[in-house]
């Protein structure tokens, strides 16, 4: 079936970046229609909506969606892909379990400190410009880290690329929305998402063919260059390809006349109706596009020069968000999207290694995962003392990493037949104790295929709740503040992916019941905050 004669789903099931691009299409957005020549001043004026509407849904939004789900996919691909970059790197660097924890965490440093300001900046200079250097510098970067030695320097330089990479992963909603008719909105962005499922089954994958080389290339004394590196390639290679389509694909219609170029403004609707349908504007008797009533914000974006009057105009329009009637609202919304970000990221990036070590631990004695990552503890000291690292990844890790990709993206079907009947606070509710109970379990349950559906469930489940929440953010707060809404959300969101990670890399070893308490206990805390949120 068709992408536009798809079900549209419920306005409680839409992404939290649906309403924000409700005001970006409202009908300030004017093109000129012209009958003929002779008729020049009888011109009547219609929506930029209308003409997307007019021209309909065709091969130029497919080629935005998969360009832009090749983004997203980049983004997984280089935060998700240090899961197993730390497993197979560690003999190399000599790394320690707090070392591969903060390894894993540089790149979301990297996008929670930059990824609000990518979002401003593509309002001034346009979304593909941003988009397209913001990915080729952070490609750069990542590739030239492969060649580094020095674990340090290599920390940097990951933390580096997550402050590109978070341009495409702040902006490429934007530039994708704008694209697309309201209607379709829902459908497209929904498409979009499942590329990062797609992603952490691509990750486990690629890995499993490269990690099963053997080969060392000595560069010098200290530095060998093993399979490991080559991962890297392969995870920026999504990103590289989206380069080279949007070199031919136009900037968004949109901003460019809020930016005040109405020809290219023309060119690039141009560009979609003759990508759609063959014909170009004019077949349309459309010859002309401009804004007709540019925002107070667009005003400023456009007259500012300086970066301290545009930082000082953005936190006097971000204040609102922390006082009544808002503040207790949003303030919530930040702590669960924190709290559903710590387990599904922070837990996340650590699932390769913890099933990893359930896989390489030896005896037939079925265990609890914390007894099975004690027993490989003392293997690992054992080791140690014999002057032994393993940096082997196990072939049940890479199956069921696998696993977890494939049931994720099942999860977003399943997903969108449940949120409608249940709303948005029940689902989130029921999704989070299921997660706490799975979390729970892991206690006691010993069989090695329940551990793994368990442990799935565990860290999935939360991740699910992402979507959801940002879409009750949206519903919170008035139009101007919902786009500033769910950027910060999201960030504070990510800081949680940090914190998780972290935790896991001092705690675990010692205290691997406390800390899966700890984490299933803040999911039923997120649970009970969900209940006063009026969603």
């Amino acid at each position: 079936m068709p992408l536009s004669e798809r079900n549209q789903p419920d306005r409680e099931s839409q992404t939290p970046y649906i309403e924000f691009y409700r005001r970006l299409s409202e009908p300030r957005f004017s093109i000129q229609i012209k009958k003929g020549t002779a008729e020049k001043d009888h011109a009547k004026n219609v929506t930029y909506e209308d003409v997307l509407n007019s021209i309909g849904f065709g091969k130029a939004q497919y080629l935005m969606l998969f360009t832009c789900g090749l983004l997203f996919m980049m983004v997984i691909c280089e935060t998700m892909g240090m899961s197993i970059i730390t497993i197979a790197s560690k003999c190399d660097f000599k790394t320690s379990s707090l070392e591969m924890s903060v390894m894993s965490a540089a790149a979301f440093i990297g996008i929670l400190v930059s990824s609000y300001l990518w979002g401003y900046l593509c309002d001034i200079y346009g979304r593909k410009p941003i988009l397209m250097y913001t990915t080729l510098i952070g490609n750069a970067v990542s590739l030239a880290s492969i060649f580094v030695p020095n674990f340090w320097l290599f920390v940097f330089l990951r933390f580096v690329v997550g402050i590109f990479i978070a341009g495409a992963s702040s902006t490429t909603y934007a530039y994708l929305g704008e694209f697309v008719t309201l209607r379709h909105r829902p459908v497209v962005i929904n498409f979009t998402s499942m590329f990062v499922a797609l992603a952490m089954t691509y990750v486990p994958a690629i890995a499993w063919l490269v990690l099963s080389m053997e080969w060392s290339l000595d560069i010098s004394d200290t530095f060998a260059f093993r399979p490991w590196r080559l991962l890297t390639v392969f995870n920026i290679l999504p990103g590289f390809i989206a380069i080279l389509i949007m070199i031919k694909l136009p900037d968004s219609p949109r901003i460019l006349m809020t930016n005040r170029k109405q020809d290219e403004a023309f060119e690039a609707t141009n560009w979609i109706a003759k990508f759609n349908t063959g014909k170009s504007l004019a077949d349309f008797n459309i010859y002309e596009i401009y804004d007709e009533n540019p925002t107070e914000n667009d005003k400023l974006l456009q007259t500012s020069k300086s970066f301290v009057q545009i930082m000082k105009h953005l936190w006097i329009d971000t204040k609102p968000l922390f006082r009544k009637p808002h503040l207790l609202n949003f303030v919530t919304c930040c702590v669960v999207m924190c709290g559903v970000f710590f387990v599904n990221s922070g837990m996340g990036l650590w699932y390769p290694t913890i099933q990893n070590r359930l896989g390489s631990v030896e005896g037939d004695n079925m265990m609890t995962i914390c007894q099975v990552i004690d027993a490989s503890m003392e293997q690992q000291n054992t080791n140690s003392t014999e002057n032994v690292c393993d940096d082997t990844i196990t072939r049940k890790s890479y199956i069921d990493s696998i696993t977890f990709g494939l049931v994720y993206l099942g999860a977003y079907f399943v997903l969108g037949s449940i949120i409608n009947p249940l709303g948005r606070k029940r689902t989130i509710i029921l999704l989070l104790i299921v997660s706490a109970i799975c979390g729970v379990i892991l206690h006691w349950i010993k069989e090695p295929i329940a551990i793994v559906a368990s442990f799935i469930m565990f860290v999935m489940l939360p991740g699910l709740c992402v979507s959801i929440l940002s879409g009750a953010v949206v519903d919170l707060v008035p139009t101007s503040l919902r786009g500033k809404a769910v950027c910060i959300c999201l960030m504070l969101g990510r800081s949680g992916s940090v914190i998780g990670s972290n935790i896991i890399g001092i705690l675990l070893e010692s205290y691997c019941s406390m800390t899966f308490g700890v984490f299933y206990g803040l999911v039923l805390v997120c649970a009970g905050l969900t209940l006063i949120l009026p969603i």
